[in-house]
């Protein structure tokens, strides 16, 4: 959504439009002419003859002027993208998610008519639009695991990653949970906060990566961090899954495990984790406006030098 630095500077287009209401009269009129402006008999001559295209540039050409004008007032006024940022890094919850991404999670059929991964970034992407609080990072996991964002305020950009994952996005096959809770761990040890959590979401068991999950667990646990493991789908034949493994992860680090069969289960227990960690802070977040001025400038500039170069060789009777 578009934000505005000065939105009083808008008001500026009353003025401006009135202006062009009146010189649009007096174009098509013909007979009067706008205040200190000489339309000289050669305009009415190509509009007589209908010169294609050039009849139709010079219909259009006045009002490049006031085009570039409109574009210098939105240029004036800041406008950007808000953006919020906490006061006080010692506030709020630092949070990472460690997303599992094998095969498992889109083969599986027991979520249709979406499969697992989905739905997982699906309800990930409206837990975080609830978190205006949080810092918040993501971790991807398969066969290996990698970071895709770090703890941010930017809760926009972190959906937007989100929404470009899929299984491709790792390309080692396998579950390595105990790679994806240390990869978390580091990024969360420095935090100053004083609730730090992983939110583990894998349908699996572990069965790949350089370091078992509990060993994972416990360093986690040295570094009090809370893990909350989130078992997605049914036991069945066709993926082999480990919960009990994924419940001593949380006990051991005085975490919460919760089992998700389907999508509403899911979303049940991410609204029980959201109401389970509030951090209410003491300042509200600080917000401010990213301003994208400089591209309004730039239109504005370029249509201004547009109407000189015209105004100077191409229709000299507007000038």
């Amino acid at each position: 959504m578009l934000e505005f630095q000065r939105p009083w500077v808008l008001f500026a287009f009353i003025p401006l439009i009135g202006i062009l209401f009146f010189h649009f009269r007096n174009l098509v009129m013909e007979n009067t002419t706008f205040p200190r402006l000489k339309i000289a008999d050669d305009h009415l001559t190509y509009k007589r003859n209908d010169q294609f295209p050039l009849g139709i540039l010079i219909e259009i050409f006045p009002y490049i002027r006031f085009l570039s004008l409109g574009f210098l007032i939105l240029a004036a006024s800041g406008p950007g993208s808000k953006r919020n940022f906490l006061p006080d890094e010692t506030q709020g919850i630092n949070i990472m998610f460690a997303l599992d991404i094998s095969g498992s999670m889109v083969n599986s059929r027991d979520f249709l008519p979406r499969n697992r991964l989905e739905v997982s970034i699906n309800l990930l992407n409206e837990f975080i639009l609830r978190r205006v609080s949080d810092r918040l990072g993501l971790v991807v996991f398969a066969g290996a695991a990698y970071l895709q964002s770090p703890l941010t305020n930017d809760r926009i950009a972190l959906n937007e990653i989100l929404e470009s994952i899929d299984t491709e996005t790792i390309q080692e096959q396998g579950t390595a949970v105990g790679d994806a809770i240390l990869l978390s761990t580091f990024r969360l040890k420095s935090a100053k906060t004083k609730t730090k959590i992983i939110i583990l979401l894998t349908d699996g068991v572990s069965n790949t990566g350089r370091i078992d999950p509990e060993t994972s667990a416990e360093t986690a646990k040295a570094f009090g961090i809370k893990i909350y493991t989130i078992g997605i789908g049914k036991e069945n034949e066709e993926y082999e899954v480990n919960f009990s493994a994924l419940q001593n992860i949380s006990n051991s680090t005085f975490g919460k495990f919760f089992r998700a069969e389907n999508a509403n289960e899911l979303g049940d227990v991410l609204n029980e984790i959201d109401n389970l960690e509030k951090d209410f802070l003491s300042a509200k977040p600080k917000q401010i406006i990213e301003t994208d001025y400089i591209w309004y400038l730039n239109f504005a500039l370029g249509l201004m030098i547009l109407d000189l170069l015209g105004r100077s060789f191409l229709f000299k009777f507007y000038a």
